[in-house]
């Protein structure tokens, strides 16, 4: 696995702007140019400046092949940036005002009775604490995970299935480009969803930490700019002794440290608040004395969590940037095109349909007489006219028909399932897949997914059949360039699928 080096120092936005251009690649038609345009990246701009070893670092070569095309492109790493500034900033001053205002009630004081320690550290700490042990619990328990998943994952698929309605009322480029910005979106947000999480996560503890400042600072105004008196109620204890015992084994940890402030236990005795006596028969001295106590009790209850759980997942967020590799498909594809020959190829066209070596030829795929085949989405209108297809040039005969997303490999459940019911008396699939493509890593999960489906006893081959549509939505033969990356691709993927071109 190619992960990210100590020494190269990626950003999310610089992932970001990576996948974003990596699948807009994917989406181009003209690949002659792409590689004409990485080849010249390469010899004036990233070749130069790497050394010997760099040369071999996928990490290094992409992050110099960033740093080249980005002047160019309007990408999404600088709006997510922006973004994560303005929302960071925004939790920030949210939590500063917040905790002040939260406190600034809390600590309200008109002389008639003294400040409830209780309800002044209920609302400004408790609250927190409560909202933290959901969290864990939320974390550790498998099933509200597992049901929380679930409900993303269907709310994600009624989007999907939304936007593919209105897309079918749109004109055929039109729709493919939609689709394919959906297509490079799911991936996007899939591919980098680990650092994505933690973005939100630390906005939410900074919020926490600056809330906690926003109380210490209401608290520090109200004790030095106002007067003011604390007392407790027997609500919270139910004699002076039990307070005491209470208020000092919260003071443990700055009383390990030698911090003594801690009210004693006279002062414990006459700051306790009957509404019969009012605020007559409380010690002045003993009221005020709370106050030291009060601020550490919220710098180490409240201020100091926060900013653990904040430093903590800052770390998770940039282990799961190093976690992030570039050896998926479109990466190997990009990579090829930098430093191998995948596009760079000399080769006839012809080259691109199966050969012998394969062990696959025309002849040898019609034995098979029975197999499968999944047609992608957007060819569904030629769906007919590939089975005609399928039933002529390979002498198949068709044990199951389904169209499928091939640009969505964790979905299609219902027709992987009937899939999978065929394979063993049908063990040959084939996937129909659009011209221009734009997910090659998509597909090739997708279809390691499909050839997963058969067991250990069963043999199964797979194949990939690439059609083109005319204006009209009929199947036309693609162009030879696609049927060269395609041939040049599944070759250096060690997929074990062979690409036919469709020929009406």
């Amino acid at each position: 696995m190619f992960s990210v080096p100590r020494s190269e120092k990626w950003t999310l936005a610089d992932r970001l702007d990576f996948e974003a251009l990596v699948a807009a690649d994917e989406r181009a038609t003209d690949l002659a140019a792409i590689a004409a345009r990485d080849a010249r990246l390469w010899e004036e701009k990233i070749a130069p400046s790497l050394n010997a070893e760099e040369r071999s670092n996928r990490a290094t070569v992409f992050h110099r092949w960033l740093e080249a095309r980005r002047p160019g492109e309007i990408l999404p790493g600088k709006w997510f940036t922006s973004t994560s500034r303005w929302f960071n900033a925004s939790a920030i001053l949210a939590g500063l005002v917040l905790g002040f205002a939260v406190a600034s009630g809390a600590l309200y004081y008109a002389g008639e009775r003294p400040v409830n320690i209780a309800v002044f550290l209920a609302v400004t700490v408790g609250v927190q604490w409560i909202l933290l042990l959901w969290t864990l619990v939320v974390m550790l328990s498998s099933g509200i995970r597992a049901t929380s998943q679930h409900l993303l994952a269907r709310l994600g698929e009624g989007i999907g299935q939304a936007l593919a309605s209105v897309a079918d009322h749109l004109s055929g480029e039109r729709r493919m480009r939609l689709r394919a910005e959906l297509a490079t979106l799911r991936q996007l947000s899939g591919r980098n969803l680990q650092p994505l999480v933690w973005t939100p996560l630390l906005a939410l503890q900074s919020f926490g930490v600056f809330w906690n400042a926003g109380v210490l600072l209401a608290l520090l105004a109200r004790v030095l700019f106002t007067d003011v008196a604390f007392g407790w109620e027997s609500t919270v204890a139910n004699s002076p002794n039990g307070m005491y015992a209470l208020v000092k084994a919260l003071a443990t940890p700055w009383l390990l440290f030698g911090l003594n402030f801690c009210p004693s236990l006279e002062q414990v005795e006459h700051s306790w608040f009957h509404y019969q006596s009012g605020m007559a028969a409380l010690d002045r001295g003993a009221t005020v004395s709370w106050w030291p106590w009060l601020i550490l009790f919220v710098f180490v209850y409240g201020m100091i969590p926060r900013s653990l759980l904040r430093t903590y997942f800052r770390t998770r967020m940039r282990l799961a940037m190093r976690q992030l590799s570039f050896d998926e498909p479109r990466h190997r594809a990009a990579w090829h095109r930098l430093t191998g020959p995948v596009i760079h190829s000399n080769r006839p066209v012809s080259e691109a349909t199966p050969s012998s070596q394969h062990g696959f030829t025309a002849t040898s795929v019609t034995r098979a007489q029975i197999g499968c085949l999944l047609v992608d989405t957007s060819l569904v209108s030629a769906k007919g006219e590939i089975e005609q297809w399928v039933a002529k040039q390979l002498g198949w005969k068709l044990a199951c028909s389904e169209v499928v997303e091939v640009d969505y490999p964790s979905g299609n459940d219902a027709a992987l399932a009937r899939v999978a019911a065929t394979l063993p008396a049908a063990p040959c699939w084939l996937i129909a897949v659009p011209a221009p493509f734009t997910a090659f890593s998509a597909f090739t999960q997708f279809a390691a997914r499909v050839g997963a489906l058969t067991n250990e006893t069963t043999k199964s081959e797979g194949f990939v059949v690439v059609v083109a549509l005319d204006a009209q939505g009929k199947p036309k033969a693609p162009d030879p360039e696609w049927m060269r990356y395609w041939s040049d691709f599944l070759r250096a993927e060690e997929t074990g699928c062979v690409t036919f071109s469709y020929a009406p």
